[in-house]
């Protein structure tokens, strides 16, 4: 596993040009085809005011991985991850996981606590992931993104 993740790299953006903006458009509509739902409008303030981490691979131009992480206003020791995805081409292959420890750590240094997210119930890989790294479902909330999207709220410690 150590030697898989010296091909991989961190970049933490605090902006995004326009082009950078439509490929993380795209990316993010290659991972939910039909319900890709984040535009500049939501990019932008993200890199800005949370903590948007992109996951490359050497010699890949584009992100292979993409966390999108938020301060919890009423809890400021617990991030929720907005969004997270691995690109539909580099699925199943074990980035997810690898991914998602660096995530852990870079909250740890930054002194989060705690990681919260939601899951459609219904995205079994995503679940099964989440809980193999350590998530436990907290609760199932009902139509939490309109009729028929039910969501899984799941919690991990990172301290």
């Amino acid at each position: 596993m150590d030697a898989l993740k010296e091909q991989y790299y961190i970049e933490v953006p605090e902006s995004l040009s326009p082009d950078q903006q439509k490929m993380m458009i795209e990316l993010e509509k290659d991972a939910f085809p039909g319900m890709g739902a984040v535009d500049e409008q939501t990019l932008v303030p993200l890199a800005r005011y949370g903590k948007l981490i992109q996951y490359f691979q050497e010699n890949d131009a584009r992100p292979i991985a993409i966390c999108e992480l938020l301060r919890d206003y009423k809890d400021v020791t617990k991030a929720y991850i907005f969004g997270f995805y691995v690109r539909s081409d580099k699925q199943g292959s074990g980035i997810g996981q690898l991914f998602l420890e660096e995530i852990f750590s870079i909250l740890q240094k930054d002194s989060f606590e705690s990681v919260c997210l939601t899951v459609n119930v219904k995205n079994e890989g995503a679940v099964k992931l989440y809980k193999k790294m350590g998530f436990t479902i907290k609760e199932t909330r009902a139509g939490e993104f309109g009729e028929g999207e039910d969501r899984y709220y799941m919690v991990r410690s990172i301290s």
